[in-house]
């Protein structure tokens, strides 16, 4: 908390400290060269700094004039900082307000493979808790201040109140870094022209969108989204599956949140590094070494398979899905896939 204030108290008096130091620098200056009271000094640098024109306080000598010239060049450049500074503070509502801009940006400056979450809805908040909960790094966007105005004050992450869609927006996000992006706003006509902007921006990021009519997905689909959610469908089906098969839910649901369980999913990438590249599930022995389980591979251009075959061979680029508690998976990940830090 006090390092937040002692930046704070540098974005407000970081300018006005400046003028003032000029102006003793230039008061001392003349009293030095000069021999003139300190009042007379003070008033000559004032004038000078300030530009308004007055003549000289007395006569000076060729050392007090070239003195003069550079109270003129440090002083004037030293004022309009401080009046633009002051100003900016002004314009931004307030030194608070100011200082929590100046934060983010600065926060935002060093992200790198982080998400960004366009629209804090009811599912941008979820998933703003779920990265949370990973602790993961991520921006969020909203154009409706009100929806994190409870975060604004105290947040720990990064929050630009604007229009997802416009590209300036997305930009200031770090879009070009970013590692993903949930395209989550209210309309699909909006989802759409994101996906789209997003896609000119950085043809190569991961782009989940959201979509309320069955129509939209093919079209957001079409114009770059990675993956599509549609909330009516995912819930109805799971609706369907708690009736049918109620157990098999509480254990997804339960692997979902973590909370309640030390067991985790996750999904990993064969890169050329990996120890198990060019390997067979049995030669690899993953179970016994790493203590984890893959119950899925998923190979580029290919459908997923669950419950793969020994024999199945793993090569670059392989999607794996696997199951296993935080400690194994961070060591499988580590030793095995050659990924983790």
């Amino acid at each position: 908390m006090g390092s937040k204030n002692s930046f704070g108290f540098c974005v407000m008096w970081k300018p006005l400290f400046l003028l003032f130091l000029m102006v003793f620098i230039g008061t001392l200056g003349y009293h030095i060269i000069e021999g003139w009271p300190l009042l007379d000094c003070f008033y000559m640098t004032v004038i000078t700094i300030f530009t308004v024109g007055f003549r000289e306080v007395r006569d000076l000598h060729v050392s007090g004039q070239i003195f003069t010239v550079f109270v003129i060049f440090g002083g004037v450049g030293t004022a309009l900082y401080a009046f633009t500074k002051v100003a900016e503070i002004i314009y931004e509502g307030g030194a608070a307000r100011f200082w929590r801009r100046t934060r983010m940006r600065k926060k935002m400056e060093h992200l790198k493979d982080h998400y960004i979450i366009c629209g804090h809805g009811r599912m941008g908040r979820i998933v703003r808790e779920r990265l949370e909960e990973e602790g993961s790094s991520f921006v969020v966007i909203d154009n409706d201040e009100k929806k994190l105005s409870p975060f604004i004050q105290n947040s720990s992450f990064p929050i630009i109140i604007g229009d997802a869609t416009q590209e300036e927006v997305i930009l200031k996000a770090g879009i070009k870094t970013a590692k993903a992006v949930a395209a989550l706003l209210p309309s699909d006509a909006d989802n759409l022209y994101l996906v789209l902007t997003v896609r000119l921006i950085n043809p190569s990021i991961f782009v989940l969108a959201k979509a309320l009519e069955e129509e939209a997905e093919k079209k957001i689909l079409q114009v770059g989204a990675s993956r599509i959610v549609s909330p009516y469908k995912w819930s109805g089906l799971k609706i369907a599956q708690a009736l049918i098969r109620p157990a098999v839910v509480d254990f997804m649901d339960l692997i979902v949140r973590r909370k309640e369980l030390s067991l985790y999913m996750e999904e990993m990438v064969v890169k050329k590094k990996s120890k198990i590249r060019g390997k067979t599930l049995v030669e690899s022995d993953i179970r016994k070494k790493a203590n984890v389980i893959v119950i899925a591979v998923k190979k580029p251009g290919e459908d997923i398979v669950f419950n793969p075959s020994s024999e199945i061979k793993f090569e670059t680029g392989d999607i794996l899905l696997v199951l296993g508690d935080k400690e194994a998976i961070h060591q499988f990940e580590k030793s095995f896939m050659g990924t983790a830090d």
